[in-house]
């Protein structure tokens, strides 16, 4: 008796009217799921208490956006927070299109163990090797990925279903399609960024620069983001600004993280720190 809406749906098919892939999948999970999958500790925790205190950590699915002013320390900024993931035993992949990805890699490391560079040729080298082995190797992939385009990023993260992604910088990262605006290939690199994080059950970190107007600023916001409207911002689940006021001539360790966007638990603010640039720390 139902064979007449099935002839039906065959030949909608067949017309091109319904097409045998489909975009949407239908939530089926019932309430004891939801409160299992949504409701309790973050899936990836703030190790750095001074944020963690006001923001506990992101989740599967979740996109990022860390950005500031050259040489502020956003790159030190991603470095220590891959080097907590490592500890925390997470699959991290980096890719790198702004600094020699060598460079940020021995960074990550540095971070990891707190210490200088110069320790790392000292009398206990040996031990920071083997330790790197068994304790970041396994977990951190890092990839000079000037040139990339975000479509190979998405088929990476198919293949190798890392647990998070930092994309530095995700503005420089090549998409397909003709765009007549800039702002309008970013926004669409920025939705597909997030596409990714949703469709691989990943944790996916945007960095870009911040725009003049942040320049010698406590309190940056996302409207500061370089050459976006609001397209860039509009895709984030939560953008952290660092700010830095003051002579670049002089050695100044204050830095202010500042949360201008926050749809994990609504918190928005300035946290006042420090950075260590020579261990690769905040405090």
């Amino acid at each position: 008796e139902d064979f007449g809406a099935l002839r039906q749906i065959i030949d909608a098919i067949e017309d091109g009217r319904i097409s045998d892939k489909t975009t949407y999948r239908i939530v089926d999970s019932d309430l004891d799921a939801l409160i299992d999958e949504e409701v309790g500790e973050p899936d990836f925790p703030f190790e750095f208490e001074l944020i963690a205190e006001n923001l506990p950590g992101l989740d599967r699915g979740n996109l990022g956006i860390l950005f500031a002013r050259p040489e502020v320390g956003k790159t030190t900024f991603c470095a220590f927070l891959a080097a907590s993931y490592v500890r925390q035993g997470f699959k991290v992949s980096y890719w790198a299109n702004e600094e020699p990805a060598e460079k940020i890699k021995l960074r990550i490391v540095q971070s990891y163990f707190a210490i200088f560079k110069s320790e790392m040729r000292g009398p206990l080298r040996e031990q920071y090797v083997e330790r790197y082995k068994k304790e970041i190797a396994p977990y951190l992939t890092i990839m000079d990925s000037v040139g990339t385009s975000i479509e190979e990023l998405d088929e990476y993260a198919k293949l190798n279903k890392p647990d998070v992604i930092f994309a530095d910088q995700l503005d420089k990262f090549r998409i397909s399609g003709e765009y007549n605006r800039g702002d309008e290939r970013l926004k669409q690199t920025y939705v597909y960024a997030r596409e990714i994080a949703k469709r691989n059950r990943c944790l996916v970190w945007a960095v870009s620069q911040a725009s003049y107007e942040a320049h010698d600023r406590q309190f940056i916001d996302y409207s500061m983001l370089d050459n976006s409207r609001t397209g860039k911002a509009g895709e984030a689940d939560i953008i952290i600004g660092i700010g830095k006021t003051g002579s670049s001539e002089v050695e100044n360790t204050v830095r202010h993280i500042c949360v201008s966007k926050n749809k994990l638990n609504g918190w928005h603010g300035m946290i006042n720190s420090q950075i260590d640039v020579r261990r690769g720390v905040y405090y």
